[in-house]
């Protein structure tokens, strides 16, 4: 981007490649927004896990299984997939929480050979309004062949949105 150093309010930037890490090949995604919102106010969103259903797309529950301190144990069943066939998925995801700042996320068992995910929260002004700068990073690998042209693009597209929709319930009742 050469205009400005961030996206809009309100947009969504996400990006999708292929990469290699150790010796396998998965997808690498990001994806970054700016909100009007505290990070105390994403920060409640993102980690209120049962009500992610809600709101975030594909999602069908998510259900915190147990909690220590600073970590969680959560069990979510979505849909996954583009155009005209979706897969059910199953994961059961290791969560360890730095407040306030970060979340870090790791596949424990499921339908992915790998995934894993970071939502990284940090205090921003745009355009002169304060809010929250939200990213989004994840490694992952279906069980099921992605041809890479077409599976790049429907997981880039998943992921923008899962975070505009996360966006959207963090500005909800914020104006």
């Amino acid at each position: 981007m050469h205009a400005q150093e961030h996206p809009a309010h309100g947009e969504v930037q996400a990006d999708a490649h292929r990469i290699q890490q150790n010796g396998e090949a998965m997808f690498a995604v990001e994806a970054s927004a700016f909100v009007r919102a505290s990070p105390q106010r994403a920060w409640q969103v993102l980690t209120d896990y049962e009500r992610l259903p809600l709101f975030v797309p594909d999602l069908e529950s998510s259900k915190l299984i147990s909690r220590s301190h600073n970590e969680a144990i959560i069990e979510q069943h979505s849909r996954s997939g583009f155009v005209f066939f979706t897969l059910p998925v199953h994961m059961k995801l290791r969560i360890v929480e730095q407040p306030m700042a970060r979340i870090d996320v790791t596949l424990l068992s499921g339908d992915l050979k790998h995934y894993a995910a970071h939502w990284d929260l940090e205090p921003a002004t745009q355009d002169g309004m304060d809010g929250t700068r939200i990213h989004f990073s994840s490694t992952l690998e279906p069980n099921f062949f992605l041809p890479p042209l077409l599976g790049t693009a429907a997981v880039r597209s998943n992921v923008r949105k899962m975070v505009d929709a996360v966006s959207r319930e963090i500005e909800r009742g914020m104006h």
